[in-house]
């Protein structure tokens, strides 16, 4: 865990797995190396990436650490851990499905199990009802999701952000295990990107961020990093995140 936090205890994951799924290239994760890179540079802690990149690109990720996305479905579930520690990867995650399935509970029960065995640190990333289920989405049920995720085992959570400190901190409070938030779909501007962030993290309790589509669909990756390093690690505020994405 020491290796994928700060020495601050926070943060900094800049998630990269969305190659895994996504069915149209994207100009910041065809250039997968270089938005690696400039993210490094900018000071982010942690990557969140699939197996296969995170063996092919294991130069560019330096001294950060990978925690490898993976799927705990048969038959692959069963190797995940394996095939993590086989690569070198710091961490595993996988999806959690609260109320949708208990198949997707058991699975990361598995996992976390298995994880705990060898001291793999595992985060689990709850969406309770699945993705087509927008009507729990409230407070009340994001909490109630990252708490499942947690007694399966997992070690850490990675979740939505409520859309206030006070909710949120309720997430954090009967999660029990460190929460990051997850950057969600890309914003119009930096300040309405980092203003959310920037509440969590000083007011909620919320330990990290873990951020896709806001970093590597920008121009400027680095830039968009070097903001939240500077919201998580060097205590600025919104606006003096902003200048420092610039």
């Amino acid at each position: 865990m020491r290796q994928i936090f700060g020495s601050d205890g926070r943060m900094l994951m800049v998630a990269m797995d969305h190659t895994a799924f996504l069915q149209d290239p994207v100009d910041g994760l065809v250039n997968y190396g270089k938005t690696i890179s400039d993210s490094v540079a900018a000071g982010a802690d942690a990557f969140l990436s699939p197996i296969g990149s995170a063996q092919r690109y294991d130069e560019e990720f330096g001294r950060s650490s990978v925690v490898v996305s993976v799927d705990t479905r048969a038959p692959f579930g069963a190797e995940a851990v394996a095939r993590a520690l086989a690569i070198g990867a710091d961490g595993i995650k996988a999806m959690v499905y609260p109320f949708a399935n208990e198949d997707w509970v058991n699975q990361s029960a598995a996992l976390a199990a298995q994880a705990s065995a060898v001291g793999l640190p595992y985060l689990a990333e709850p969406v309770p009802g699945g993705f087509s289920a927008a009507d729990m989405r409230t407070p009340e049920i994001i909490a109630a999701g990252a708490r499942v995720a947690a007694e399966t085992g997992a070690d850490m959570i990675k979740t939505f952000y409520t859309g206030d400190a006070k909710s949120m901190r309720k997430v954090v409070d009967y999660a029990g295990v460190p929460v990051i938030i997850l950057g969600g779909h890309a914003k119009d501007t930096l300040e309405e990107f980092y203003g959310p962030i920037w509440d969590a993290i000083n007011h909620a309790g919320v330990v990290g961020v873990a951020v896709g589509t806001n970093i590597w669909s920008s121009k400027n990756p680095g830039g968009v990093v070097r903001g939240l390093n500077a919201i998580l690690h060097e205590g600025a505020t919104v606006e003096q995140a902003v200048s420092a994405a610039k």
